[in-house]
Parts: structure tokens; C-alpha cells; sequence
């Protein structure tokens, strides 16, 4: 081989080199080439991802994908969403409730969220929902519950006036094999075992702001009477107390410790 081949050689094989060393990171930065970052990164709550990704994570099961037709309370409910104080809403989320079903996501909790992670959630749900539905259901009546002045007999006249056209004690017997049921008949809250399972609070919630997700109105009505029509008007304060009180004398036994009255939200 003569000095020239082996000389044309080496300037090849360098240059092939080089190409190649050029080439290899620019392949890693493309997938499969290159694995994801651990840990991932962190993405604040408050943003529209973060807040997506830390709701589907832990409060999803019980208040729904979206925020909706979950068995706990919608939180996609701007109404409820500006009622309660952030520093409130904060609290509930990092120390949950006692007694009840509502759990803390922070402060010991395992897998426990840190207190600046919690307030970005709020704010990130804040964001995403405080304005969906806003249409003063509530008509200004303080979210938190005080039933202790409720009267039970006015609040039976209230609900059998307004309420158990859509909640009967008794769901009518063809209504499985209806073709066509009314689709307003949600079933009965007057049930002990039903009500055993929920607070006050929980009912001076689904009262006051109502259940958009499911058709139920809120505190600002119309509401449906005993003949199918609708009624027009709306509770105050007081029909409120007294629609709780009627509803929490009807449990066969009380929950224990304080979640009568101070239970989830």
C-alpha cells in the first residue's frame, strides 16, 4: 500500500469519525433515543397542566374527571368556588376533614403535598372554574352550615312543596322498566342510611348551589312541585336551616364526632 492510500485512509476514517460523534447526541435528543427526565419536571398547580394533572392525581375520584358527577360535591362551580375563603379552601384541602371523608393532602399525609403546592392548586382551580356557572344560586347565603335555629316541621312543608317531586321517599316501582322515566327523579335523601353517610354541611351545600351537573337547582330555585309544575321563588337563609334540620332528623343515628355538622364539603 502506498503512502498515498494509507494517508487517504486515515483522513477517512477521521472524517467518518467526526460525522459520527456529530451525529450521536442529535439522535438522543429524539425519542426512543432519549429516556424522559427523572424526576420529571415540576409543573406549578396554579397553571391550567398543573392543576390538571394534581386534580386527576388526588381529588378526581370522588368530585369527578372534570370536576362534575362525582359523588362528592362539583367543585366545577363558580358559585361555591367564590363563596369559600381561599385560606378556607386551603385548610380543607391540606388537613381534610375530621370524621368525615374528605382527607388531607398535606402536612403529614403520605405522599403529603407541600403548603406552596396547595395554594398554587387553589388558585389553579380558582382559575379553571371560577367562573363556570356563575349565576348567583346562591343568592348570597353563606356556604358554610348553621342549622342549629332550623326548624324540621317547616322544613318537611318546604321539601314536600319543593323537593320531593324530584327526591320521593319511594322510587315508583315501573321506574326500571320504564322506557321513558323522568329523568328529574334523582331518588330519595330522606333515606337514613343515605343520610348517615353525609353532614350537614354536605346537605347546606347541594342546597344552596344546587347540582348543576345533575339538574338540581340551587338556592335561587325554580323547583318543581308536588303536581310536576314549576315553582318559582326562592329559599333564603332560614328555609335553608330548616330544609337541613328536617333532612339531619331524619337519621336513624348520628355520625360520630363533629362530621354532623362540620363534615365534608
Amino acid at each position: 500500500m502506498s503512502g498515498t492510500s494509507r494517508i487517504t485512509r486515515a483522513i477517512g476514517a477521521s472524517a467518518l469519525l467526526t460525522t459520527l460523534v456529530g451525529v450521536a447526541p442529535s439522535g438522543c435528543d429524539r425519542l426512543p433515543g432519549k429516556p424522559p427526565p427523572y424526576p420529571p419536571p415540576v409543573v406549578s398547580a396554579s397553571t391550567p397542566a398543573g392543576f390538571q394533572a394534581t386534580w386527576a392525581d388526588r381529588c378526581s375520584g370522588c368530585h369527578g374527571a372534570d370536576g362534575s358527577l362525582g359523588a362528592g360535591l362539583p367543585m366545577r362551580n363558580g358559585d361555591y368556588l367564590m363563596a369559600v375563603p381561599e385560606d378556607t379552601m386551603f385548610s380543607i384541602i391540606r388537613d381534610g376533614i375530621p370524621s368525615s371523608r374528605m382527607p388531607g393532602f398535606g402536612g403529614d399525609a403520605i405522599g403529603g403535598l407541600d403548603d406552596e403546592v396547595i395554594r398554587a392548586f387553589v388558585q389553579g382551580m380558582r382559575s379553571e372554574w371560577g367562573d363556570a356557572g356563575v349565576k348567583g344560586v346562591s343568592r348570597g347565603i353563606p356556604w358554610k352550615v348553621d342549622a342549629a335555629d332550623g326548624d324540621p316541621a317547616r322544613g318537611g312543608r318546604l321539601f314536600a312543596a319543593n323537593c320531593a317531586s324530584c327526591h320521593p321517599s319511594d322510587e315508583p316501582a315501573d321506574r326500571a322498566v320504564d322506557p321513558g322515566p323522568d329523568p328529574l327523579v334523582a331518588g330519595s335523601v330522606t333515606d337514613p342510611f343515605y343520610l348517615r353517610l353525609v353532614s350537614d354541611q354536605h346537605l347546606h351545600s347541594n342546597i344552596v348551589f344546587g347540582r348543576a351537573d345533575l339538574g338540581m337547582p340551587g338556592a335561587a330555585g325554580p323547583f318543581r312541585g308536588p303536581d310536576g309544575k314549576t315553582v318559582e321563588g326562592a329559599l333564603d337563609a332560614g328555609d335553608v336551616a330548616d330544609l337541613v334540620a328536617y333532612l339531619g332528623a331524619g337519621r336513624s343515628s348520628l355520625p360520630s364526632g363533629p362530621e354532623v355538622k362540620d363534615g365534608a364539603p
